[in-house]
């Protein structure tokens, strides 16, 4: 799709003075002729920039002058003394503010008529104010480059920028700038990640200030299209268009961008393009690639007349180039981006979009945000103001605690403190400790029991109102299913624990050797679990409600399921259709709870999968072997069935996946050992 743009660019003309001279005894007659037209940039609101009177001053011969002032394009002077003339012109706005001016020396005489005055500079000094502002969500410690640059390319300067970095804002204000016209650059940077930028054309006024509020766009761009106009070298408008940049380009290929006049003739046009604040070509034709991400695109179009600098901007997204679902474009990202890895790491992404990020070697919690393919880390905690964080993280989930928008945040731990609970209140990074749990469960009859860590598999029981998550008991050898009470933000009401030893329970239910569980699923509506180990035995705990009104996962039964096929089970994952996606180390296959029905199982050979996610958004799985260093992505159909596979190398051998809630990031790393982690992006329209 074309998509065009407007420029409002004139060029600031010549003064030309035609002089005819009729013979008489020292005399001539001269006459005038003016033409002007003056550029239209960023400029004082109140004050027009085009010429459209002049005034004219001559000193001749023997103290003779000439002192007039016109509108017209022509004007004739009788009788003007024969000999050397300095004449002066100024051209004037509908205000009578000078904005241009010039001047020249001839010998006016019988063979010498006409002369040229060339209205060649700019009248006065003026101001320039800018104010900026960016989302304060997205960019944590910013810092601001601005350059300006005179129209021919003498003069540059950096300028500093007075900057509120809680408030997201900041304002530039320099003074005493040579009239004419400038080029404006500014990048916004956060812990020295390139966020957004901008270039814009100035045009400096005498006594006024140029003022302009810039928003730096981030991830969220607008498209603006329109048209292009510039003026030919008689003054005559000429329509441009600029050509070949969609609202969404692939990412890393060449965009061929043009600017098109409507007529052939128009020449003597130089245009710059600028992405993101930064110079990248010059040219009517030029051809530019874009990294993954969101972009700004500035061009900036000028004559060789004085104050005929005109800019423009066009946003627009660089997508990967794969098909919707695909992960692509993989980048490799280590501790220099700020990341706190190592042993026991745990990311999770949040409903803001954000990133937790858990380190148990470091003891520290990251709140992160993703722009472009990197990661900007907008907050840490320490044990200082988190405590708990000195035990090992093997996984987390959170839930929306009340109408306030504080998140809830379940953190399972490998150590006695076997959960951590957290407040998170999105948008802003803030995170809060509430209560860690001390080992001690209650079970239903009000006995208690010690246990020293968390499996992990944290999820959320609607029905119940609490957190679950698989948990070992003091000799390791037995599993529980831990529920953790969330009924409000008080920690004393928090602090409320109930499980069962589920590997009992079920087998003495279900007759189906439950041990050592590994993985557990709460379906979307909350109405079942399903549990399972690595033997492949896999089962569905439902609800009860006793005599005395307490619901428990009591109601074992088993699925519809060959278990004999299902050893080396390694995660269940449910779609938000309710589908269950189970993965073994060498298949994935889907369960239909609802119609108790296995909806396919596929083997895959040669493979050797460590984790499953799922994306709802584009209707796809994604499993990861570390040992093939590959990625597996399958299309799902509306009945959760699969399609074919796209394979894709991955940069290192990661163990683990997660995905974003919108379904556009895909982060590979290893929770037991991570060095740094791969990031891919996923075309989701």
């Amino acid at each position: 799709m074309r998509k065009t743009f407007t420029f409002f660019l004139t060029a600031l003309m010549l003064i030309l003075l035609v002089i005819s001279c009729e013979e008489s005894a020292g005399v001539a007659t001269m006459r005038i002729s003016l033409n002007s037209d003056t550029a239209r940039l960023i400029a004082p609101e109140d004050i027009p920039l085009d010429v459209v009177s002049y005034h004219i001053t001559g000193d001749g011969p023997g103290d003779a002058t000439f002192d007039i002032t016109t509108t017209k394009t022509s004007t004739t002077l009788s009788g003007v003394v024969v000999g050397e003339w300095t004449i002066n012109a100024t051209g004037m706005n509908s205000l009578g503010q000078a904005i241009v001016t010039g001047s020249t020396t001839f010998t006016l005489s019988v063979n010498n008529p006409s002369v040229i005055v060339r209205l060649n500079s700019l009248v006065g000094n003026g101001n320039l104010s800018i104010s900026m502002n960016w989302n304060t969500d997205v960019v944590s410690s910013p810092r601001i480059e601005l350059e300006l640059t005179s129209q021919d390319g003498s003069e540059s300067e950096s300028l500093n920028a007075n900057m509120n970095a809680a408030e997201g804002t900041a304002t530039m204000t320099k003074t005493g700038l040579s009239s004419g016209s400038y080029i404006l650059q500014g990048r916004l940077y956060s812990n020295d990640i390139l966020m957004s930028g901008f270039t814009e054309a100035v045009r400096i006024v005498g006594d006024a200030t140029s003022e302009k509020e810039i928003e730096f766009n981030l991830d969220d761009f607008p498209y603006a299209p329109g048209s292009l106009q510039l003026l030919d070298q008689s003054g005559v408008p000429v329509e441009c268009t600029v050509e070949g940049l969609a609202s969404e380009v692939n990412a890393g290929e060449a965009v061929s961008i043009s600017l098109v006049p409507a007529r052939a003739n128009l020449s003597d046009i130089t245009v710059k393009w600028y992405v993101d604040g930064a110079y990248e070509a010059t040219g009517t034709n030029v051809e530019i690639s874009f990294s993954p991400g969101a972009h700004r695109l500035d061009a900036v179009a000028y004559t060789n007349k004085i104050g005929s600098y005109g800019s423009c901007s066009i946003s627009f997204n660089a997508l990967v180039k794969t098909e919707i679902g695909v992960p692509g474009n993989a980048v490799r990202l280590d501790s220099s981006t700020g990341l706190k890895m190592g042993a026991n790491t745990v990311m999770k992404f949040l409903p803001d979009g954000k990133l937790m990020v858990i380190s148990g070697v470091h003891n520290s919690l990251q709140i992160a945000s993703m722009m472009r393919n990197t990661i900007d880390i907008v907050k840490e905690y320490g044990i200082s103001t988190l405590p708990s964080l000195t035990s090992d993280p093997v996984d987390l989930d959170y839930h929306l605690l009340d109408s306030s928008g504080t998140y809830a945040v379940l953190v399972a731990m490998n150590s006695p403190t076997n959960s951590v609970r957290f407040n998170y209140i999105p948008n802003t990074g803030t995170v809060s400790q509430i209560e860690a749990c001390n080992g001690v469960r209650t079970s239903f009859n009000g006995n208690t029991a010690k246990y020293t860590s968390a499996v992990g598999h944290v999820d959320f029981d609607e029905v119940m109102n609490n957190f679950v998550f698989i948990g070992l008991d003091t000799d390791g050898k037995n599993n529980f299913l831990l529920e953790r009470y969330v009924p409000s933000v008080n920690a004393t009401e928090d602090f409320a624990f109930r499980g069962w030893e589920v590997s009992s329970q079920v087998e003495t239910n279900t007759k189906m050797n439950m041990q050592n569980i590994t993985t557990l699923a709460v379906s979307p509506d909350s109405m079942y679990y399903l549990v399972g180990n690595e033997k492949g035995n896999i089962a569905k705990l439902g609800h009860r409600t006793f005599s005395n009104g307490a619901a428990m996962k009591s109601d074992y039964s088993l699925p519809s399921l060959d278990n004999a096929k299902y050893e080396g089970l390694r995660k269940i994952e449910f779609s938000e259709s309710g589908i269950a996606y189970i993965l073994g180390s060498d298949y994935i296959a889907a369960y239909d709870g609802g119609k108790d029905s296995e909806v396919f199982f596929k083997k895959i050979s040669g493979a050797s999968f460590t984790d499953l996610a799922v994306n709802d958004i584009t209707g796809n799985i994604y499993l990861v072997s570390a040992e093939t260093m590959q990625l597996y992505s399958y299309s799902l159909d509306e009945s959760g069935n699969i399609g074919e596979a796209t394979i894709i190398d991955t940069l290192n051998s990661n163990r683990n996946l997660e995905l974003s809630e919108d379904g556009s990031y895909l982060i590979l790393y290893t929770k037991d050992n991570a060095t740094n982690v791969e990031v891919m992006r996923v075309r989701t329209i």
